[in-house]
C-alpha cells in the first residue's frame, strides 16, 4: 500500500508498506491490529520490505517474527516501510518522530481500507530501530492519531540512548560495525534537519564518503563496504562532532523517554545482545521511562542475541499483547528492587 504521513515539517508525504490480513471473519468493529515497525533493513527504496526481496540471501522482508502466531491469535498486521524507503526522499534514520508518524498512520490506513477489516484498537510492535519506532510511536499517538485506540506498545531490543551512541561514533577506537548505524543516522539526519548542515558533522570529504557507503545498497552490502575500505570514524566526523551542541541537541530529540507513554508498555532485551547492549536498554527503563511514570514491564531474555530475542520472547509478547486486549491490568517493573530485568524473565 501507499498511504499519506506528515514530515516533522508537517509536509504530506507518502510512505509504502503492507497489511496481512488473518483468515476467517472479522470479529465486530473489526480485527485488531499490530502496527509493525521494522529494524533496520537498508537506507535505499530496494531495501524496502514492502517489495518482499530476498536481498543478501536473508529469507525476504523484515517480516514480524514468528507472524503465523500473531495471526492466528486474532491479529491484523499493518506494516510500515518508513519514510523514504520505498518513496521518494531520504530515509531519515532513527529520527524517531518521522518512524512513530509512519507506524501510526500504517494503522489509519489499514482501518481505512474496507477489505482489511481492521479496527482501530492498535497495539505497536518494533525490533532494533523498530523498537524506537514504537517507543516514539507510543509517546506521540494521543497527539498525533488520537482516532487509535492505542491499548499497549512492545519494544525489542530497541535503540535507545542515541547521545551515547553518537559520542561513541567519534571515538577513534569504535568498531567499525557500529559505524554501519551511526554513518546512515548522522547523514540522513543532515538531510533532514534544516538547521543540521552536513559540516557540522563531517570532514570535508566525510559527507561524499558516506553517501558513496550508503549507495551501495541495503545494510549487509553497508556492512561489508565499511570493513573492506578500512573506514574509520576519523576521516569521516568532524572534529567535535560528538559535542557539537547542535549535534547534540538532535541526538537528544531521538532518544526515547523524554514523554510519557499513555498506553502500557512491554521492553524485552536479550542477554547476549551486543548490538543493543543490556546496559543501554536497562538505562532507558531505569532513567527515562520509570521516572517519568511510564506502565512498562522489562523483561530480560536469557541466552537471546540481538536476532533471537523477538523470537525467544514471542509467547511472552503475544501473552502479554491478548491480556491487554482482554482489559487486564499491565504489569510494571518499575518501583521493583535490583536489577529490572531479573525480576520477570523470559
Amino acid at each position: 500500500m501507499l498511504y499519506h504521513s506528515r514530515s516533522i515539517y508537517g509536509a504530506d508525504i507518502a510512505v509504502s508498506g503492507y497489511i496481512i490480513v488473518p483468515p476467517g471473519t472479522p470479529p465486530k468493529g473489526g480485527f485488531p491490529v499490530i502496527s509493525w515497525a521494522h529494524g533496520t533493513s537498508g537506507f535505499n527504496d530496494v531495501c524496502a520490505p514492502s517489495l518482499f526481496n530476498n536481498l543478501d540471501g536473508n529469507g525476504g522482508p523484515y517480516l514480524t517474527p514468528d507472524l503465523g502466531d500473531y495471526l492466528s491469535a486474532g491479529f491484523e498486521v499493518a506494516a510500515t516501510d518508513y519514510e523514504g524507503l520505498g518513496t521518494p526522499g531520504p530515509h531519515p534514520y532513527l529520527l524517531g518522530e518521522s518512524e512513530g508518524r509512519g507506524v501510526l498512520d500504517a494503522a489509519r490506513a489499514a482501518a481505512d481500507l474496507p477489505a482489511a477489516h481492521a479496527s482501530r484498537t492498535v497495539i505497536i510492535y518494533g525490533h532494533s530501530q523498530g523498537g524506537q519506532a514504537a517507543l516514539f510511536a507510543g509517546e506521540i499517538a494521543p497527539t498525533y492519531a488520537p482516532q487509535l485506540h492505542v491499548i499497549g506498545d512492545v519494544a525489542a531490543a530497541p535503540a535507545t540512548n542515541l547521545t551515547v551512541i553518537l559520542a561513541n561514533s567519534a571515538s577513534g577506537s569504535i568498531a567499525q560495525s557500529i559505524l554501519v548505524f551511526s554513518i546512515p543516522a548522522v547523514l540522513t539526519w543532515s538531510e533532514t534537519y534544516r538547521d543540521l548542515p552536513p559540516s557540522d558533522i563531517f570532514t570535508s570529504s566525510g559527507a561524499t564518503l558516506a553517501k558513496q557507503l550508503m549507495s551501495q545498497g541495503c545494510l549487509g552490502q553497508l556492512s561489508n563496504a565499511i570493513l573492506s575500505e578500512h573506514v574509520t570514524s576519523q576521516e569521516l566526523f568532524a572534529p567535535g562532532m560528538a559535542t557539537n551542541p547542535v549535534v547534540v541537541a538532535h541526538a537528544k530529540l531521538n532518544n526515547p523517554g523524554l514523554a510519557r507513554t499513555q498506553a502500557p508498555l512491554l521492553v524485552v532485551q536479550g542477554t547476549l545482545d551486543t548490538t543493543v547492549p543490556p546496559a543501554l536498554t536497562d538505562s532507558y527503563v531505569q532513567e527515562m521511562a520509570c521516572p517519568i511514570g511510564d506502565t512498562i514491564d522489562y523483561l530480560h531474555v536469557p541466552g537471546a542475541t540481538h536476532g533471537t530475542v523477538v523470537t525467544q520472547a514471542e509467547p511472552s509478547i503475544v501473552a502479554w499483547m491478548t491480556a491487554s486486549l482482554s482489559g487486564a491490568a499491565a504489569p510494571s517493573s518499575c518501583g521493583l528492587p535490583g536489577d529490572l530485568g531479573s525480576t520477570a524473565s523470559s
